[in-house]
C-alpha cells in the first residue's frame, strides 16, 4: 500500500492545501499536536479502560494490551467504559485545538467550528471485533459536503494495528452506492478494495489525517494483542448548513446510550468544546441507504 503524501511543510500554505485535497482527498500531517497533549488524552483514556477491566493486569495500561473482556464498538458492555470517555474533558478538547481549528478555517477560507459529537474509536483485536468498514462520511453526516473530517490516532498505529487508509482521488467519484455490512457504521461504499492508489502510513500520536466527506476511507484489521485509539472530529463552515438529528443538533456520540451533555460534562471547566455555535442553519436528513444520492458541488472542486 502506498505511503501519505505528507503536507506539514505546507500547513500554512492555503493554495497548495486546497490544491492537495481536491486532487487526492485527504492531508496528512506528521505530529502536527503537541504530543505531550495527545499523550496526557492517551493516559487518561488508558486508565479508564483498565479500571473497565479493558485491559491485562500484568501490563502497564499505556500500553494498551487487551483482555479478554475488551469488546466491539457498540455491543453489550461497551457503554460504561465510553460514557467515561465521553465524560472526559481533555478528550473533547482536542476537538478545539488551534491548529485544527485554524486547519480548517484556512481550508474553508471562513470560520469554522468543530461538531460536538466527538467520536472515540476502541478497536480491540481481530477476529474479535470487525474494522470500519470502507466508506465515505457524507451519507452519515450530511449537511454541507464540505464538511472535513480529522483522524487522530491517540496511540502509535502502525498498519498492523488497524490504522485508517484512505483511496486517494476517490472524491472525483462522487456519492457512491452502498450495501449492508458488518463493523460501525453497518454500511459499505461499494468501492475497489483492492486498488492501487489506498494509502496508509505508521501514525504516530500528534499525527493528524483529514479528508473530505466525498473520501472513501475504512480502518484496517487489528492483528495485534493491543487497543488501537483513535479520535474521529469533524469540522465545517459556520455558514454551511448542519443536519438535524441526534448527533448534529449537539448530542454526544452513541446518545442516548450515552447521557447527554450536561451529564457529562458535570465538573469541566468549560463547554465550549461541545457546543454549537449560535446561528448555525440547520436542514433534515435523509435516508443514508438510499440508493442514488445527487453529488454536491464542492468548494474543492474536485475534479
Amino acid at each position: 500500500m502506498k505511503e501519505l503524501t505528507d503536507s506539514y511543510d505546507d500547513f500554512q500554505d492555503a493554495g497548495v492545501l486546497r490544491s492537495r485535497l481536491a486532487s487526492d482527498g485527504y492531508l496528512f500531517f506528521r505530529g502536527l499536536l503537541p504530543r505531550e497533549v495527545v499523550a496526557d488524552v492517551h493516559e487518561q483514556l488508558a486508565r479508564i479502560l483498565y479500571d473497565s477491566d479493558w485491559l491485562a493486569r500484568d501490563a502497564d495500561p499505556r500500553e494498551l494490551v487487551a483482555s479478554g473482556r475488551a469488546v466491539e464498538e457498540g455491543s453489550a458492555g461497551f457503554f460504561g467504559a465510553y460514557t467515561a470517555i465521553q465524560s472526559t474533558e481533555a478528550f473533547h478538547r482536542l476537538a478545539v485545538r488551534p491548529e485544527l481549528l485554524e486547519l480548517a478555517g484556512r481550508l474553508l477560507g471562513e470560520e469554522a467550528f468543530a461538531h460536538p459529537a466527538h467520536i472515540c474509536r476502541i478497536a480491540p483485536p481481530s477476529p474479535g471485533a470487525n474494522p470500519t468498514p470502507i466508506h465515505q462520511d457524507y451519507r452519515f453526516i450530511q449537511g454541507s459536503v464540505d464538511t472535513l473530517t480529522t483522524w487522530l490516532p491517540l496511540s502509535a498505529a502502525p498498519p498492523e494495528i488497524g490504522g485508517l487508509r484512505v483511496l486517494a482521488g476517490s472524491p472525483r467519484l462522487g456519492v457512491l452506492p452502498v450495501k449492508a455490512s458488518d463493523g460501525p457504521g453497518m454500511m459499505r461504499a461499494e468501492a475497489d478494495e483492492n486498488h492501487p492508489e489506498w494509502r496508509t502510513t505508521s501514525y504516530q500520536p500528534g499525527d493528524v489525517l483529514l479528508f473530505g466527506s466525498l473520501t472513501v476511507h475504512g480502518a484496517m484489521p487489528n492483528r495485534t494483542k493491543q487497543l488501537r485509539l483513535s479520535a474521529d472530529v469533524r469540522y465545517q463552515a459556520l455558514s454551511a448548513p448542519m443536519a438535524r438529528d441526534l448527533l448534529g443538533t449537539g448530542k454526544p456520540h452513541y446518545h442516548p446510550d450515552v447521557p447527554d451533555f450536561s451529564t457529562l460534562t458535570r465538573g469541566w471547566t468549560s463547554t465550549d468544546c461541545v457546543e454549537v455555535p449560535a446561528g448555525v442553519r440547520f436542514v433534515d436528513r435523509w435516508d443514508p441507504r438510499v440508493d442514488d444520492v445527487p453529488t454536491p458541488p464542492s468548494r474543492f472542486a474536485y475534479a
